[in-house]
């Protein structure tokens, strides 16, 4: 059986029918500004015009759920939700220690 992907759009509203997909966009490109975690992307065509479009697996979802939650129900800081979510404990702690030291 091979794996699914899903639309940003499609994405947006199995994380929470509220949740718009603008929003899981700017999520998506901050947690690749700010981590080393890349979506998969693939170019496909749309009239002609080759367009770059972002998939999502099960997996992605599933931590994109997690960063909803922490920032929606728990009131994180968006940042400290993406580190929280896509960090290892070894790479937030570093992260977190690093910030501690700066003055």
């Amino acid at each position: 059986m091979s794996e699914k992907y899903y639309r940003v759009k499609t994405a947006a509203k199995l994380i929470d029918p509220n949740f718009s997909a603008r929003t899981l966009y700017s999520w998506i490109a901050k947690v690749e500004k700010r981590t080393t975690y890349h979506f998969l992307r693939k170019s496909i065509l749309r009239n002609g015009i080759p367009v770059v479009q972002i998939l999502l697996k099960e997996e992605d979802i599933q931590l994109l759920k997690k960063l909803y939650s922490l920032r929606n129900k728990e009131k994180k800081d968006l940042t400290a939700a993406i580190f929280a979510t896509f960090l290892s404990p070894e790479e937030l702690d570093e992260r977190l220690t690093m910030e501690r030291n700066i003055f």
